[in-house]
């Protein structure tokens, strides 16, 4: 099972809404630009995360999009939901035989969706943040010998 490449940049894209929070709103192409994203493709991505209530926008110079929650407050399976629909492994078992299997799969899609339901964007920023420090030099001036 591969993740989807809308799923990876609808992520991506509220990744950095989450890490640029307090700064208002991020016009398409600073985000696109950002997390190289294709514009276009990116605006659907954006509009279908404002109809599932987890961006907003606003018009003009200043416009953009923002978070519409606290990224503490928006689940990563809000995000999965809103661009891919529902989890869903069972569909079609419940038309065959072998209603053990459907029955197995709803299990593991129980608990993929629990997971999915406790992790939250501000976790991912949390991570983000952390990961993006140890990557940076400790010292501001590289020296040499």
């Amino acid at each position: 099972m591969q993740l989807s490449a809308k799923l990876k940049y609808a992520v991506c894209a509220m990744l950095e809404l989450g890490l640029q929070y307090h700064n208002q709103f991020i016009s398409v192409t600073v985000l696109a630009e950002k997390r190289s994203i294709p514009g276009p493709f990116l605006e659907k991505l954006l509009l279908q995360l404002k109809s599932a209530g987890l961006t907003t926008s606003r018009r003009g110079p200043d416009g953009g999009y923002s978070l519409a929650l606290p990224p503490d407050q928006i689940r990563i399976g809000d995000i999965f939901t809103a661009v891919e629909g529902p989890v869903n492994f069972t569909e079609g078992f419940e038309l065959q035989e072998s209603s053990e299997i459907g029955e197995f799969f709803a299990e593991i899609e129980t608990e993929i969706r629990d997971v999915l339901n406790t992790k939250t964007l501000h976790e991912l920023c949390c991570h983000a943040r952390k990961i993006n420090q140890l990557s940076t030099p400790t010292h501001p001036h590289p020296y040499s010998i």
